[in-house]
This record gives structure tokens, C-alpha cells and sequence, in this order.
């Protein structure tokens, strides 16, 4: 007997098989106190199937690369679409009180009904990742001062809303199908069905599917917690919830009854042991939803902390060498900055953020670890625009491996850049030094590791180039 079948699979404590099933907001409390164990695990192994796609399509996007997000989207969609089976068959499986073990039942969904989720999960997560792309582009644009059409815009909100529809519908009719009548052809059919008969609960339910994506979308990496315990389950819940009335009459779906409760000696109950039965009743069916509370109430104090803690930079300066920039240079060399800058955000901190990357041309000078990490960052750093000066090390060995100086300036490139010892604010900072030997005999002064590079302004919009080089 599985632990499952052990605490479910007897007759609840004081249950009455004749009482109204709950509806609404009683009834998903009662799902998640039963079934939370369950929901937990499902939300693990869904992530596990949607890593793939979140991974490869998510930097296709990053990385402005419209044939890459597509060719992700459809292969690692094929996968995410087993997972997304997975989820959708867990909530219908707690909506008819289903009592046998999850995973045997999870195990038998997949079996019979993966050939239709893995077209249906390469459909969606190819088209969402092109419509991300598409978000991504227009973002860029509107950060070099131009601003699409307003039609554009909500052409882009409609398309998304159209397949957060359909993909919402067409899983629900997928895991609803009876297993002798499964394909995607017929999982499409129950989706328009379902539109048909029942509008507002489509709309409602693809709604919180819609929702749900774009929070984790939203709000990534910090959502990553709320997506490993909360971030899949709850809103295909909520979801299949709301489309269970419609679906269980296209389906002909059965509901099980609870179980008549034990009987105790013939006698009648004490006034004091309806009341322990009752309270035992009650945490019988939602203990698991006081841990979810626990625990939703630590998200929710963890996101907070971390969007209202977190200092937004007013600058991003880059920093490329071959050798490790020690912490407390790193710091004095970001203060020194600091002096010339502004309050560009207004958050009351004059805040530079120094992106140091440990990377050279020649790899044979740098740790391999920091090297690929440096080579990584970078690449994000280039593709987003996010650091406006670059101090280099190897300038040559920069513009060979990325091309960036040459795209930014053209051929002339060497010409556009600026000495170190030529810009009196940061060759006169006082940076202090650094120790050279494990035993701190030897130190080098980090003016001498600066004293030979070379500084490409890529974007000298925020003034902070013009800060420094002020008379």
C-alpha cells in the first residue's frame, strides 16, 4: 500500500457520503488540504520537463535570435508538452476525488496520451517563444527612442490572449478524453467545444493560465522559488477548476463519493468529542493547506524583500581582464565613478554598477571556470546593451572574439577609443592595490593593471562619460 492510498484511502473522519459536494473557493481549499502532497510532486516533475524549454527559448530571446527561439521552442516543447499533461490530468484527477496513487495514475496518462501532448507542447511553447521574441524586439526598439504604433501593441496582446486560449482549452480536452478516443485532432474538437458551450468559463479559466505565465515571465529569475512549489500547480488548478463544469458534461466525467464515516461504539458523541473530531476532520483535509499558507506567506515576504531591498544602478561600466579584480579594488574603483555620476532613477543612492568579467583572448591566462562565466555574462551584457563604457584589457582580442568595438564604430574602431592615462578622473583615483603572492609579500597597484587599457564608449547617453571627461 503506498503512503498515499495510506492516508487517503481510508474513509475520511466524520465525512457524511450524502453531504453537497463544495463549490467555489471550499472546494479548492478542500483539494489542496488533501491533495498537496501530490500537487507539490507534480509541480516538481513538470519542472523538470519545462527546464528545457525555459533554458533554450528564453535565450534565444535574450540573445535577439529569431531561428534559434523558434527551433527551440519546437523541440524543447516536446517535453514541456508531457509535463503540461501532467499537470492538467493531476487538478482533473483532484477534481473527481480520485483516491488511487498518483504517480501509477500520472504513469497511466502519460502512456496513453503522450503521442497528443507532444505536438500540443511544441505548438505552444514555439509560438509563445515567438511572441516573447517579439516582445523582446519592440522593447528594444522603444529603448532606442522609437515607439510602435498602438495597433501593433494590441495586436501582440491579442495574439497572446488567442493562445492562451486555445492552448488552455485544448489541454483540458486532451487530459479529459476517455482513453479509447485520444488524439490531437479530437482534443482540438473538445477545445472549440468547449468555447461554444461555455464562453465566459474558457475566457475565465485561460485568463488565470494567462496570468500565471506571465507572472513567472514577469518577474524571472526572482519567480524561479514561486515556480518550483507554486508557480504551475496553482493556476492549472484554479483553472481546470473553473472549466470542470463544462468539461464534465462533454465527458460524461464521474466524481467520487466519499466513503461513510466509522462508526464509534453506537454511542452518541460528547459535545467535547464532536468537537475534537471536528477539528481532526479539518486537519485531516487541510493540513496541507497551512503549509502551503507557510509557505506562500515566505514567497511572498521573500519577493518583497527582494523588489523593495534591491538598489537599481543609475550606470553599468564594464571591466574586461585577464586577471581577477579583487573585491575591495572592484570597490573603490565603483566609488570612484560614483563621485561623477547622478541620481539618474531618483532612489536617493548615486549607484554604479561595475561588471567585472575575469576574460581573456588567450585562455591559457585565466582560470577556465572564470573564463567561460566571464565569456557568458558578457555575451547577455552585449545582446541587452546594459553597460555603456567598457574599460579593456585586450581591446584586439575583445573586437576579434565579439566584434562589438568594429559594429559599434566601425573600421576605424582603434581610432574611437580613449588611454587610461588620458582621462585624469580615473588615471588620478586613488585605487589602491592588491596583493600578487598567497602570502602577501608582493602587491601591485591597480592604477599599474589599468595603466594599459583602452575605453570604448558604447553609449555615452547617460552622461556619466561626459562626467569624466568634464574640464
Amino acid at each position: 500500500m503506498s503512503w498515499f492510498d495510506a492516508i487517503y484511502g481510508r474513509p475520511g473522519r466524520g465525512v457524511d457520503p450524502n453531504e453537497p459536494e463544495k463549490t467555489g473557493l471550499r472546494r479548492f481549499a478542500q483539494m489542496v488540504g488533501r491533495d498537496f502532497g501530490q500537487l507539490i510532486g507534480t509541480n516538481f516533475l513538470a519542472c523538470l520537463l519545462l527546464l528545457p524549454a525555459a533554458l533554450a527559448v528564453s535565450l534565444g530571446v535574450i540573445l535577439l535570435n529569431f531561428p534559434f527561439t523558434l527551433l527551440a521552442g519546437l523541440v524543447t516543447g516536446l517535453p514541456a508538452g508531457v509535463g503540461l499533461l501532467l499537470l492538467t490530468d493531476c487538478a482533473l484527477r483532484s477534481l473527481c476525488n480520485d483516491p488511487s496513487a498518483w504517480l501509477s495514475r500520472a504513469g497511466h496518462t502519460v502512456k496513453t496520451k503522450w503521442k497528443a501532448a507532444l505536438p500540443l507542447g511544441s505548438i505552444a511553447i514555439t509560438l509563445l517563444g515567438a511572441l516573447s521574441f517579439v516582445c523582446a524586439f519592440l522593447f528594444e526598439v522603444m529603448q532606442g527612442g522609437q515607439y510602435p504604433g498602438g495597433a501593433v501593441l494590441v495586436f501582440l496582446g491579442f495574439d497572446l490572449l488567442v493562445l492562451a486560449v486555445a492552448g488552455s482549452l485544448t489541454l483540458a480536452a486532451l487530459t479529459a478524453l476517455p482513453d479509447g478516443d485520444v488524439s490531437f485532432r479530437a482534443a482540438l474538437r473538445g477545445a472549440g467545444q468547449m468555447l461554444l458551450l461555455a464562453p465566459a468559463r474558457s475566457l475565465g479559466g485561460s485568463a488565470v493560465i494567462f496570468a500565471g505565465a506571465a507572472v513567472l515571465i514577469l518577474f524571472f529569475p526572482i519567480s524561479t522559488f514561486w515556480a518550483m512549489l507554486f508557480g504551475f500547480w496553482l493556476p492549472a488548478l484554479v483553472a481546470m477548476q473553473i472549466f470542470f463544469p463544462v468539461l464534465r458534461q462533454l465527458y460524461r466525467i464521474e466524481v467520487e463519493r466519499p466513503a461513510a464515516p466509522a462508526e464509534e461504539d453506537g454511542r452518541p458523541l460528547t459535545a467535547k468529542e464532536k468537537r475534537r473530531r471536528s477539528a481532526a476532520n479539518w486537519w485531516h483535509y487541510h493540513w496541507g493547506l497551512v503549509v502551503a499558507g507557510v509557505v506562500l506567506v515566505a514567497a511572498v515576504v521573500y519577493v518583497a524583500h527582494g523588489l523593495t531591498t534591491t538598489v537599481d544602478p543609475d550606470y553599468n561600466v564594464a571591466v574586461v581582464t585577464a586577471d581577477v579584480l579583487p573585491d575591495a579594488s572592484a570597490l573603490k574603483l565603483q566609488q570612484a565613478l560614483e563621485r561623477y555620476g547622478e541620481d539618474r532613477n531618483r532612489d536617493g543612492a548615486v549607484i554604479v554598477q561595475l561588471n567585472v568579467y575575469t576574460w581573456s583572448a588567450d585562455a591559457s591566462l585565466t582560470d577556465m571556470n572564470s573564463q567561460m562565466a566571464g565569456a557568458t555574462r558578457m555575451n547577455t551584457d552585449l545582446a541587452n546593451h546594459t553597460s555603456g563604457i567598457w574599460i579593456l584589457a585586450d581591446p584586439d582580442g575583445f573586437e576579434q572574439a565579439y566584434g562589438a568595438l568594429s559594429e559599434a564604430f566601425g573600421s576605424d574602431w582603434p581610432a574611437r577609443l580613449y588611454s587610461w592615462a588620458d582621462v585624469p578622473a580615473l588615471a588620478g583615483a586613488d585605487l589602491g592595490s592588491y596583493n600578487t603572492s598567497a602570502d602577501g609579500s608582493a602587491t601591485q597597484s591597480v592604477q599599474q593593471l589599468f595603466a594599459d587599457c583602452k575605453i570604448a564608449v558604447l553609449d555615452a547617453s547617460d552622461g556619466l562619460w561626459a562626467a569624466l571627461t568634464a574640464p
